[in-house]
């Protein structure tokens, strides 16, 4: 007998589908190996949102830029200040490490160290006066000084209160109080009164030139 074009349209379809099938479950993972992964979609997503391509987005973003222009004009470039104190602290470039101490009379004493190879700039802010910033090229340490409260700065070499090893200090010194203590850093290695090679000498050589006391005000 003869079949039908239906009934033999219908047969190839069946033909198809179970070939498909079989075809798909001796795989070694069946549908997995052709659906994509939750890893493989994750990273996708987060491809989105590296933070490269999200910096340049937001650089070329209309928004961002409305904000630059109603910032106004950029501040301008940072000069060095003409003033006393800060000839004073580049011939302080030889000592080396030194720690900086702040006292807040508030309650609280800062203690952190830098070289004394330190950037110089200053900025004025209106009613406060010049200041002057000293830090390092990564900024990870910056000191603002007021230039206009700095009265005098004074050189000592005195016995540290504990311990007894010698202390190698400046002050800078306002009509409050103290401003600012700059001394040598001991060579952690060694201990405490044991300083770098060349440093005290670099010390002295300042003070020598200055004095024990030299005026700003």
């Amino acid at each position: 007998s003869t079949c039908s074009p239906e009934t033999t349209r219908d047969s190839r379809m069946r033909s198809y589908v179970a070939l498909l099938l079989l075809t798909v479950f001796h795989t070694a993972d069946g549908f997995g190996a052709r659906l994509p992964t939750f890893q493989q979609s994750i990273t996708r997503s987060q491809s989105c949102f590296e933070p490269s391509l999200a910096r340049s987005r937001a650089v070329r973003s209309p928004f961002h830029r409305s904000l630059r222009l109603a910032a106004g004009p950029a501040p301008p470039t940072p000069t060095k200040p003409d003033h006393g104190v800060v000839e004073l602290l580049e011939d302080c470039n030889g000592w080396g490490l030194a720690r900086f101490i702040s006292v807040n009379p508030a309650g609280s004493v800062l203690e952190t160290a830098a070289r004394m190879d330190l950037s110089m700039n200053g900025f004025n802010i209106p009613g406060k006066g010049q200041y002057l910033t000293i830090a390092t090229d990564d900024k990870l340490f910056e000191c603002h000084i007021n230039l206009g409260k700095v009265d005098s700065v004074t050189f000592a070499q005195e016995p540290a209160k504990v311990g007894g090893h010698m202390l190698h200090v400046m002050r800078i010194k306002g009509a409050d109080g103290l401003m600012l203590s700059i001394m040598l850093q001991y060579d952690v290695s060694q201990g405490p009164g044991k300083y770098t090679e060349g440093s005290v000498e670099a010390f002295e050589k300042t003070m020598a030139k200055y004095g024990p006391e030299t005026s700003f005000a």
